[in-house]
């Protein structure tokens, strides 16, 4: 179900593709991109409200999720400065697919896409550091801040407490040093949505708006988010 009427986002794979292409880990990070596949497929699946599909999808994700965890064991090949992250978002993803699980027996499709972007994008932090792509790993600990909210829209307490949108300029001018000028100005576009949207939450918070107007707020922070992720794509920025 989308956020109070609001368009939800496509799931993406891209950066992941990007890591699955590379030689090292190549077959530890392409299971992690056959399930964020898999993920994305269902999202469609919730767009075109096929429910029954989505719900077969989702059986196969997880059983598809468990194994992969049970291969991978301790997570040996993880650079160790990863390790504590890696273990912990394993747990995450975890949560978040069981999650998605009780939302769909129950067909409550409220904010089910926001648990499957920040899933996605977890699973993509993962295979980055499997191969230690750097650059990547930074902008997706951006991405997890912008789609981590996401996460507790069923949970309007806790929405509304979350930090993360807090850290958002400051980690992103520290990463837009080498972006385009095209780029850079979508950042600094994005960094304004940032400032307007933790504007909306603090009236929304003190009652002095309705809660439909952050839905909207939250999805123009992620349509912002994306335009500057595309351009980045585009410059070939993350090659």
């Amino acid at each position: 179900m989308l956020l109070a009427g609001v368009p939800c986002h496509a799931c993406d794979s891209t950066l992941l593709a990007l890591i699955a292409g590379e030689d090292l880990n190549a077959s530890s990070v392409a299971k992690f991109l056959s399930i964020s596949e898999k993920i994305q497929k269902e999202g469609e699946m919730l767009n075109a409200y096929n429910i029954a599909a989505a719900k077969k999808q989702h059986q196969e994700i997880m059983q598809s999720w468990l194994k992969l965890v049970v291969d991978l064991g301790s997570a040996p090949m993880v650079p160790s400065e990863y390790k504590s992250e890696f273990v912990t978002l394993l747990s995450e993803i975890a949560k978040d697919l069981g999650k998605v699980r009780k939302k769909l027996d129950n067909n409550n499709l409220l904010n089910i896409h926001e648990i499957l972007e920040s899933s996605m994008t977890k699973i993509s932090i993962l295979g980055a550091q499997i191969n230690n792509r750097v650059l990547i790993l930074n902008f997706l600990r951006l991405e997890l801040m912008v789609y981590k909210p996401g996460l507790y829209w069923d949970e309007p307490e806790t929405f509304l407490k979350l930090s993360e949108l807090e850290k958002l300029e400051d980690s992103l001018n520290s990463q837009k040093i080498n972006y385009s000028v095209k780029a850079s100005d979508l950042a600094d576009d994005f960094i304004l949505e940032a400032k307007k949207h933790r504007k909306t939450a603090f009236a929304v918070k003190n009652k002095e708006m309705i809660w439909d107007k952050l839905a909207v707020s939250y999805n123009d922070l992620k349509n912002s988010f994306v335009k500057m992720k595309q351009q980045l794509l585009s410059d070939g920025f993350f090659s």
